[in-house]
């Protein structure tokens, strides 16, 4: 017995067609996904450089204008260059190269050596708020993550007080 209520469906083949269509769009959408993750930048190296420009940088700030054994008017960068354990002015730090993090002793950082560490300490070109560039010292502290070499700098300014 056939009655004709005017109901309406899908064939197999109409209903095969559309599941195609969306698992298209579906690949689509994935692999565009992946590739945006795969270029930008992994949160954790960025936190991971971060804390150890601002690490090296607190270490470095805290130590003498000029080195302890000079008069305190001295030229800055004047005093004998000490190896890591030993710098106590900021000035020893110039050209420091670290390749993985280490503490003040120079001891390696479990965990980090796939970050290679660069100081440059100098007088800036000009005065700086009002204090002559010789009564200034500005550090840049460059991070390089090695697998990908990304770089992250920091830079600070100390002046002499």
């Amino acid at each position: 017995m056939c009655s004709e209520s005017g109901e309406r469906g899908l064939t197999l083949i109409e209903l095969v067609i559309s599941i195609v269509i969306l698992a298209v769009a579906a690949v689509a959408l994935y692999t565009a996904l992946g590739l945006v993750a795969g270029h930008s930048s992994d949160p954790l190296i960025d936190e991971q450089a971060t804390a150890i420009a601002s690490a090296y940088l607190e270490e470095i700030s805290s130590k003498a204008f000029v080195d302890p054994s000079l008069a305190a008017n001295a030229p800055a960068c004047s005093g004998p260059v000490e190896s890591r354990p030993q710098m106590n002015n900021i000035c020893d730090y110039n050209g420091l190269v670290d390749i993985g993090a280490h503490d003040q002793q120079g001891q390696a950082i479990a965990g980090l050596g796939n970050y290679t560490i660069t100081v440059a300490v100098y007088n800036p070109t000009s005065a700086w708020q009002g204090i002559t560039a010789t009564d200034v010292l500005r550090i840049d502290i460059q991070v390089t993550y090695v697998p990908t070499g990304q770089n992250y700098v920091l830079t600070g300014l100390r002046t002499r007080y």
